[in-house]
């Protein structure tokens, strides 16, 4: 790590790499698994996973450097690949046979996969303002040439849920350029910004980042994002906020032709996300996760807490069945 305050003590050092075993972590999960053999032509396989993931860093090559390098355990917390309930089905359906003429109500069967996943979190991530004055904000991790990933935390007041990133952000007058989706953003002088912000900053420093960077307030007027006072530390856990869930569901249509005893064609029709459900990518953290959106100073992107993007198009990932919208493929094949 990187320990900027011993400066203060050794003023003659440059930066202090420190190498060592020191950050925790731990993964606790529930998994169950239900399955049904083939039974008048149904069979399925259902998964359920609830877990919880904590650490200090998710990275074991690049792990963060701490702003504060004298509690280096304020970096645990929620990881970004925490997701607490997952969910997968699939099925197959062979639907029972009829004889009809050219074998058109035989060798029919319905398949479905259907995946739930519920929110990664993302976390406050301010590149731009050294509000504790350790000038740790843009320093390298302790493996040279990674970032700081956590950056300088702000206040936050209320409940996390009321933060948490869903579509009815799209339309919001968020981000600091108030030209994008995402949590409502308000400068000094605004009504939602005296009434709800302003009595929370207590100290004439607190008031004055506060008047120079705004706030953010939720849709429902219950909680708050604010600057620290200059020269603290925020306190914002790390990855407190959630992101979208995530909701997909696969169907297919197989029909299969026999020709005689050792040969058949199977002819499918397959759709991706069929109900073209929107996936929106987690603004940071997780899978998809892109950081230009967790940095409140509004510097990095205009629409905090809320990435107006599908994880496929984040991820450069068109593959089907990625999160991407609604695809539809044919095929067939020759056994023998």
């Amino acid at each position: 790590m990187n320990a900027q305050p011993f400066h203060t003590k050794y003023p003659y050092l440059g930066n202090v790499l420190w190498l060592s075993n020191n950050n925790h972590s731990n993964y606790n999960a529930l998994q169950a698994s239900l399955t049904q053999r083939t039974s008048h032509g149904l069979s399925f396989v259902l998964g359920y996973t609830y877990s919880h993931a904590l650490g200090q860093t998710p990275d074991n090559w690049n792990p963060p450097t701490p702003t504060d390098s004298y509690h280096v355990k304020n970096l645990y917390g929620n990881t970004q690949f925490d997701m607490t309930h997952v969910f997968t089905f699939s099925t197959t359906y062979a639907i029972p046979s009829i004889n009809a003429p050219a074998q058109l109500l035989k060798g029919w069967s319905l398949n479905s996969i259907v995946t739930l996943e519920s929110a990664t979190p993302w976390s406050v991530n301010d590149w731009t303002t050294d509000f504790s004055g350790t000038g740790e904000i843009n320093n390298p991790s302790g493996f040279p040439g990674g970032p700081n990933v956590q950056g300088e935390q702000w206040n936050f007041y209320g409940n996390a849920i009321d933060f948490r990133t869903t579509k009815s952000l799209a339309n919001t007058n968020g981000g600091y350029l108030n030209n994008g989706g995402g949590i409502p953003y308000y400068a000094a002088g605004t009504s939602v910004f005296n009434s709800k912000c302003l009595p929370l900053a207590t100290t004439p420093l607190a008031i004055a980042s506060l008047e120079s960077l705004g706030c953010y307030v939720s849709l429902n007027g219950r909680s708050a994002l604010l600057p620290p006072a200059y020269g603290s530390y925020g306190t914002t856990a790390p990855y407190m906020f959630r992101g979208p869930a995530y909701v997909n569901v696969d169907f297919s249509v197989t029909k299969v032709f026999k020709f005689k005893e050792r040969y058949s064609a199977q002819f499918r029709a397959e759709f991706f996300n069929i109900f073209n459900h929107p996936n929106l990518s987690n603004p940071y953290g997780g899978p998809g996760g892109g950081n230009a959106y967790t940095d409140p100073s509004g510097l990095a992107g205009a629409s905090f807490g809320y990435q107006p993007y599908t994880s496929d198009v984040v991820n450069s990932n068109p593959v089907l069945g990625s999160g991407g919208p609604r695809a539809m493929q044919l095929g067939l094949k020759l056994i023998f």
